[in-house]
């Protein structure tokens, strides 16, 4: 086994055995791709309700891929199983670029080793990696980026590299399409400029790998870009107060994990001023690249989710060890291995902390109730239904795969005309006044699935001219660390009125 294997063993044992405790969690935005997913392999459409073709998963290359295995995968969990098979893979191999990012820049092995057994146990990482979402397979292509991107200005080839990695990832995450202007904005700061040839080549790979998926999408769907895009923008920030203020979470997200990467990385800019390892060359586009997308989510009031950061949380790890090492090497060797072990001791005992008292407690709770409770109701809707009823909720994925109904989307994720309803409405004002009978599209809604703290808040009611009643109740612990508390689910055959329609 090569040295480079295992020095990266402990860090993969680490992240394995952090994950271990999620090994059977899932997500609704899992279930949303894996719809997505059934769809194209069993109709050949791009499409959340069966026949409605529709642009509401931020991820096609995720969903292709979970397509491409729901060929082999067998009954209703197998595309369960495989997004959490790619899930944890593309985690495992977000280390080894970790890894190799780190030695790449001229850190040291102890050093290499120290950054990447902290970034193992990034609290954040550990967590959307486990629970089978496209945030690992995110995180990944955002690091090879940044890997590809230290040499990238220096001849067409390398530039090649780098474009083809930050396509990879623009078709995981469709923010990473903001790595193509910064890559730009950051060849504009340097001198001497790269040639005009290196440009162009890497503007000729980033557009031979998107432009064939950009044109399907508009041909297929009739959008470049995802419905959830709008449907998570607040639109654009014009306060000032409010600007400043939007930053907060980005800094509790990034400082709950990558706290000693960011100290390291200040106290390099402090101590070794134009030095500093965070202004060389090579790193240049990595750390425009570490400040416009939060700046860019800031603008356009985009709902900071940590998994989010991800696409910059190897980037400040990455520099940020760097930097501890650079710092280190000021010291007497026996003295800069026991600063930077306590360094890494520090990182992982911090993030394991908070992972356990902080995230895993809910991300547990969760993860069960919405696989047997949630999962339970959209089964009891499938066994009890007529196939042409129309169910309106806001948690979607797990009630349209399982149920096999038609879903109507209250969030907006998946439907245009609900996403221009929550532009005037908030959510619980759209379910308190029944604002989803008669949007277009969908002349009827059958059933109705409510989330609240309160239980059976629309039976004997009428709501918009209809009537509720009661015919599945279960409850939720919490609805993730933003959303605690219990929450009741209620199924409800909907009904016109007497006298309020046929």
């Amino acid at each position: 086994m090569s040295t480079r294997w295992k020095d990266a063993l402990l860090p993969v044992l680490l992240l394995v055995a952090m994950m271990l405790p999620l090994r059977h969690g899932f997500t609704d935005d899992g279930f949303i791709h894996i719809q997505y997913a059934r769809n194209i392999m069993t109709r050949g459409e791009y499409a959340f309700n069966p026949g409605e073709v529709s642009f509401g998963t931020t991820s096609p290359l995720w969903v292709m891929a979970l397509a491409v295995a729901g060929k082999v995968a067998a009954g209703p969990d197998g595309l369960v199983g495989a997004s959490r098979f790619f899930s944890w893979l593309a985690a495992l191999a977000t280390l080894l670029v970790v890894h190799r990012a780190l030695l790449v820049l001229g850190a040291s092995r102890l050093a290499a080793l120290c950054g990447t057994l902290a970034f193992a146990a990034d609290a954040w990482f550990v967590r959307w990696s486990a629970l089978g979402m496209e945030s690992s397979a995110a995180a990944w292509a955002a690091a090879l980026m940044v890997l590809m991107s230290f040499d990238a200005y220096s001849g067409p080839t390398r530039a090649a590299r780098f474009a083809a990695a930050a396509a990879v990832g623009a078709l995981i995450r469709p923010e990473m399409y903001l790595a193509f202007p910064v890559f730009v904005l950051a060849a504009l700061t340097l001198r001497p400029r790269p040639r005009l040839r290196t440009l162009l080549v890497a503007a000729a790979v980033a557009a031979a790998l998107l432009l064939p998926w950009l044109l399907f999408a508009k041909w297929h769907i009739g959008s470049f870009l995802p419905n959830t895009a709008g449907a998570k923008s607040g639109g654009m920030v014009r306060d000032p107060v409010t600007f400043i203020r939007s930053f907060s979470p980005v800094v509790k997200v990034i400082a709950s994990t990558q706290a000693v990467a960011l100290l390291a990385l200040l106290v390099d800019l402090v101590v070794s001023r134009r030095a500093a390892v965070a202004l060389s060359r090579e790193l240049r586009f990595t750390m425009l690249w570490v400040i416009a997308l939060p700046l860019a989510y800031v603008v356009a009031d985009i709902q900071i989710l940590s998994r989010y950061l991800l696409l910059i949380a190897p980037a400040i790890c990455v520099v940020g060890w760097r930097a501890a090492g650079s710092l280190a090497e000021r010291l007497a060797p026996r003295r800069a291995a026991l600063a930077m072990g306590s360094a890494a001791l520090l990182a992982v005992a911090g993030n394991a902390a908070f992972y356990t008292r902080v995230v895993l407690p809910p991300s547990i709770a969760f993860s069960e109730d919405l696989q047997s409770n949630m999962v339970g109701l959209a089964r009891y809707l499938h066994d009890n239904s007529m196939p042409d009823v129309v169910v309106a909720a806001a948690d979607i994925g797990y009630l349209a795969y399982y149920s096999e109904r038609r879903v109507l989307d209250l969030g907006g994720l998946v439907e245009p005309k609900t996403a221009q309803l929550r532009e005037s409405y908030d959510y619980e004002e759209i379910i308190e006044r029944g604002l989803y009978f008669g949007v277009p599209g969908y002349p009827r809604v059958d059933y109705l699935v409510d989330r609240d703290h309160q239980p059976d808040r629309f039976t004997n009611r009428i709501v918009n001219g209809h009537t509720f009643t009661p015919v599945y109740a279960t409850v939720v612990r919490n609805l993730g660390i933003r959303k605690p508390g219990e929450f009741h689910y209620t199924l409800y055959r909907v009904m016109p009125a007497v006298g309020e329609g046929p």
